[in-house]
């Protein structure tokens, strides 16, 4: 059996990006990887990150902003899923991804502005953590996610 791949996007890949790629990795207890990007990476992580993911008993090591380019070269995995985790433009995928991967769109809250209160991260990975808990385990959900697009 061949894990599912999910390659989580969003501009800056420095707060949203890095806690849904650790906590679906925590969560998933391998039978799925995830992995995150940005279209325009910042230079370091969001000051609340380490923390969050901590609180939670999620391992933060490893995590850095990421360029999207580096994922669309000939050589690397080819995602299930790409998650879009705000509202963004698409990202143009190589033509060989079309038709193994879908594409999804998730409407975390919060404006990069409003991530520099610890308050508005806590809700923001609240949110994060649902729709992972829902990819996980759909059946415990009371319905479809309010997260959840699909393209």
């Amino acid at each position: 059996m061949t894990k599912t791949t999910v390659l989580f996007l969003c501009p800056d890949n420095a707060f949203l990006g890095p806690l849904a790629e650790a906590y679906l990795n925590f969560r998933a207890r391998g039978l799925m990887r995830a992995f995150s990007a940005g279209t325009n990476p910042a230079v370091c992580l969001n000051r609340h990150v380490n923390r969050l993911l901590s609180a939670c008993g999620v391992d933060a090591s490893g995590l850095a902003p990421k360029s999207v380019d580096i994922f669309l070269m000939p050589h690397a995995i080819i995602p299930d899923r790409v998650i879009y985790l705000t509202e963004m433009a698409p990202v143009t995928l190589p033509p060989l991804w079309k038709s193994t991967t879908s594409s999804h769109w998730w409407s975390i809250v919060g404006a990069s502005a409003e991530r520099e209160t610890f308050g508005a991260c806590v809700e923001s990975f609240q949110e994060i953590r649902s729709a992972i808990d829902f990819l996980i385990e759909p059946s415990n959900g009371l319905g479809k996610s309010s997260v959840w697009n699909v393209a």
